[in-house]
């Protein structure tokens, strides 16, 4: 598939979330309420959930201090090629335009959305607005969207473009996309789960992530990079020229 094509796939996605929960904004508080009792209190907030969110948030922000590390050593010492660098780059954009610059630095900051468990609905005094809404319901730190789906995403997706053309195996590529899903779906399912994020937060995370990540491959050329570096050059020179001609 040529990036012209995924980029048209992809801004038809956007348009298709943006109207579902701009016609259907009820859909974010019925997905929150099943997570919650009759009083409205979310019941994962006081079990082992919140520890389990922590252990996963700090997974994600051990893996990007890690590739961090990795490209200044490698930029230092002169010892790493620049291919490699480039796909060390590659999720280190990702995680810093899609959740930090984009979420936590611009939207966070000014949409004003409130929290799920500050909701009136769910025991709190905010009241809930839909996604997009500019309003000041919250002051800092707020809802819309979800910085550690963001990151989760901002990891996984660059991680299955860079090993897909190696992914030769059969099943291998239907594993990783599995693997991938499950690492930013159990994230999602975290936040939402303990009130902290709607299901819209999430899923224009996602989206976030996964536009950067379309925008920052043609400038990386991260086509070229991951057919060049010894680790993942492909054990069949023949499947190099095809790949080259698309993102996947």
């Amino acid at each position: 598939m040529t990036l012209q094509r995924l980029l048209i796939a992809y801004l038809i996605v956007v348009v298709t979330v943006q109207a579902l929960f701009a016609a259907f904004p009820g859909i974010d508080l019925a997905i929150s309420r099943l997570f919650a009792d009759d009083s409205g209190a979310f019941v994962w907030a006081s079990g082992t959930a919140p520890t389990v969110n922590l252990v996963v948030r700090r997974i994600g922000e051990a893996v990007t201090f890690l590739l961090l590390a990795g490209w200044i050593f490698g930029a230092m010492t002169a010892d790493t090629r620049g291919d490699a660098l480039r796909l060390l780059a590659y999720p280190l954009l990702c995680v810093a335009l899609a959740s930090g610059v984009i979420v936590n630095l611009l939207l966070k900051s000014h949409i004003g959305r409130a929290r799920p468990d500050t909701l009136v609905e769910f025991g709190g005094t905010a009241q809930f607005t839909p996604p997009w809404q500019v309003v000041q319901e919250c002051a800092r730190n707020c809802s819309f969207t979800s910085g550690e789906v963001a990151l989760a995403a901002g990891l996984a997706i660059p991680a299955v473009v860079i090993l897909w053309p190696h992914l030769n195996r059969p099943g291998a590529r239907l594993l990783a996309i599995l693997v991938a899903v499950a690492y930013v779906g159990f994230t999602a399912v975290l936040r939402i789960g303990l009130g902290r994020h709607f299901l819209s937060d999430a899923v224009f995370s996602i989206l976030f992530a996964a536009g950067v990540a379309l925008a920052v491959y043609p400038l990386l050329r991260i086509d070229r990079a991951r057919q060049h570096v010894p680790l993942l050059a492909p054990r069949n020179p023949a499947v190099a020229p095809r790949e080259q001609r698309g993102v996947f």
